[in-house]
Order: C-alpha cells, then structure tokens, then sequence
C-alpha cells in the first residue's frame, strides 16, 4: 500500500471514530451537534470505505459489500441542515416534514434492488473491474437507474441544500461577514459554513470536470486528483473543528457594557419577578408548569398551543389553563408571551440586533410572525422592539 493511501485511510479511520465517539456524547444530552457529527460521519465513513475498498483493494474479499452503503451519502447534506436549521432557530429534534429529506436514501436502495439480487460471481466480477480501475466506480453495479446519475444527483443536492442554507443564514444575519474574524466578534458560524463549503466546492468542481470530459474537454488526471485531495482537506479541517465547535453558534457574544451609563430601561415597564418566583409558589402544577418553561425554554418553540404544552407536562389541558388563568392572571399565550419578550429582551441587550434582523430575532423568541412578536412585545412593554432597540443603543454610546 502506497504511503500517501495509508495516509489518508489512518486520516478517514481517526475520523469515522472521532464522529462515532462525539455523536454518542451528544445523542446522550440530546444536542442539535448530534446532527453535525452525523453529516462528518457519513462523509468520512462513505470515504473510508471507498479507499479501503477501491483504492486498496480489499473489496475483493468482500465483493457482495460492493453498492450497500451508496445510498446513505445522501444523508450527508440533510444531517447538516437540520443542524444548521436547528441551531438557528433554537429548536431540537426533527419536525415533521423532514421525512422528506429521507427519500432520495430510499429511492436508491429501490433503485438498486435488481443489482442486489444478482448472483456472487457476477459481484466478484464488478469488484474486480473497479478495483482494477477505480474510474469504473461510476458505471458499473448499477440498477435501473445508471449509478452515474446518483452520484450527479448527489453532488447537485449537496450543493442545493448548502447555498439555500448560505442564502437563509444571511438572510438572518446580513451582516455575517463584516468583521467576523476579528477577536472580539469571531463568528463560529461562518467557520463551520467555510469548511462545509470548502469540501461542497470542490466536490461540485470534480463534478464540472469529469462532466467536460464526457464532452471531450480534457482535464489532466493530475488535476482531477488535486481537485480531490482539496476537498478531503476541507473535511479533515471540519473534523478538527467539531472537536472544538462552542455549543452555542448563532447567538453573539455579550457586549461587555461598563458597570457606569448601564441603560436605562427602568423607564420602560419591565416584566414582575414576583410571579415567576418558585420559592412562592404552593401548586404542584404550578411548580411544573414554571420548571417547564425555565429550564427547558418550550416558549422558544414557535407554534406551542396549550394542548402540546399540556402534553409535555403531563396533565390535562383544562387544568393546565386553569391554573394559569387563575394563578398568574393570564390566558395562555399571554403568559407564554412574556417569556418570549423576556428572552427577546436579553437577545436585544447582549447586542443581537447588531447582527441579526427584527425578524430573526423573532423567530428566535419563539414567534411565528414579526406582527405578532411586534404587538406583544408592545402590550407586554408599552413601546416597540425597534423603539426599544433605539433606547438601548442611545445608553450605551
């Protein structure tokens, strides 16, 4: 085995079981990184194995291997933008809607039904051919669909699914690259997307180019190969940084505001701490409902109604509206509101308008519409976000 293949195999090896190692960590406390640590798994598992396999050699004692982890590439891309989706918004877990990014896995098993079902001797034969010249890779071992095609297809989902991201994050936060690698606004959020976007980039030019050389446009095969080497240093840098990624990416750090001129906000009528006090409090639901809202922060999931809050507190929805009507003096999304403010308020004093947009900030708070985060934080405040915004800023200058 040449020195350089050992090389890169030890590189993938270290990599699959760094991303196995820190998925496990974060299943365990049900963190949003769970995702990420998937999407580099994939990329380095899927790897992996073609440079064992094909470049090595060692499909050959296992032909009948060859095509059954194909499919699950595709699930590099989703991985990575329920991460990006979730950190975003401040939400865990998968929505409902999101079985749809699963089809394109289950359409290639499908598609390669025929293919699995032939026999042993034919495999060897397959195998054979594409370790004898890894180029064969993208054209044999098909099933009804031309495998080529599912490697076209695949290059051009992850390529879709990383600019819609690009587009949406700054569409957040328009001023993204604007001092982002200074010291004191280092944004992690534009790393991850750098080093994501350096293997999506290269990935597509490798694409571009054996795409010219079907129309007889010539690429050097050493080109083609630096190409290659350029996005697997992309994603050995991505298994660097999710070893040191902080939890929190998209949310700006702190001004650090002189204990002198702290802004005057007192003039602006601020949310009672009396009834969120637990060490008041005397009703059992009462003490659920509040160890709900501080500690797992369910107000910051947009769309929450009573009956999915009743449900993940366990207990009827009509006692649950009960008892908030009764001992905080308030309907439902009344009360649910003035956690939103309060969490908006702390987003607007740690300085993230200076980033992001009214409208981020909104989604953030657990609002489903400006207009709606606009008139609640009117009622519960007496003034406006934005005029609220201006009264910061005036302070701290």
């Amino acid at each position: 085995m040449e020195l350089q293949l050992l090389f890169i195999i030890i590189l993938l090896s270290l990599g699959v079981f760094n991303s196995l190692i820190l998925m496990g960590k974060d299943i365990s406390v049900l963190s949003n990184d769970t995702f990420l640590d998937a999407s580099v798994f994939f990329y380095n598992t899927f790897l992996l194995l073609y440079f064992l396999w094909i470049e090595a050699g060692y499909l050959l004692d296992m032909p009948n291997m060859l095509r059954v982890f194909n499919p699950l590439m595709y699930l590099c891309a989703p991985f990575f933008y329920f991460y990006v989706r979730n950190s975003l918004f401040n939400t865990r877990g998968w929505k409902k809607s999101d079985w749809i990014h699963f089809l394109p896995v289950l359409i290639g098993y499908f598609d390669l039904t025929p293919y699995f079902l032939e026999s042993s001797a034919l495999k060897l034969s397959y195998a054979e051919l594409v370790v004898a010249d890894p180029n064969q890779i993208s054209y044999v071992a098909s099933g009804w669909i031309p495998i080529r095609w599912h490697y076209v297809l695949r290059i051009l989902l992850q390529t879709g699914y990383f600019i819609y991201l690009l587009f949406w994050i700054i569409n957040m936060k328009p001023r993204i690259f604007k001092g982002a690698f200074r010291k004191a606004s280092f944004n992690w959020l534009l790393m991850v997307m750098v080093f994501m976007g350096w293997v999506v980039f290269f990935q597509f030019s490798f694409l571009i180019t054996e795409f010219l050389s079907v129309f007889q446009f010539t690429t050097s095969i050493g080109f083609n190969s630096l190409i290659r080497k350029l996005s697997l240093a992309g994603l050995f840098l991505l298994n660097l940084y999710i070893n040191f990624k902080p939890k929190q990416l998209f949310n700006p750090l702190p001004k650090n505001q002189p204990t002198e001129n702290v802004p005057q906000v007192t003039q602006i009528p601020a949310m009672s701490d009396q009834d969120i006090s637990l060490e008041a409090l005397e009703s059992p639901i009462k003490k659920n409902i509040l160890h709900l809202l501080d500690e797992d922060k369910v107000y910051l999931e947009v769309g929450l109604d009573l009956s999915g809050f009743s449900k993940r507190l366990g207990i009827p929805k009509n006692q649950v509206s009960h008892v908030i009507n009764n001992e905080f003096g308030k309907r439902f999304n009344e009360f649910l509101n003035q956690f939103r403010i309060r969490h908006a308020i702390q987003l607007i004093d740690q300085g993230y308008l200076d980033n992001f947009t009214m409208e981020a900030l909104a989604e953030q708070s657990g609002f489903n519409s400006r207009i709606t985060f606009f008139n609640a934080f009117k009622k519960e405040m007496g003034t406006s976000p934005s005029e609220y915004w201006k009264g910061f800023q005036k302070n701290i200058i």
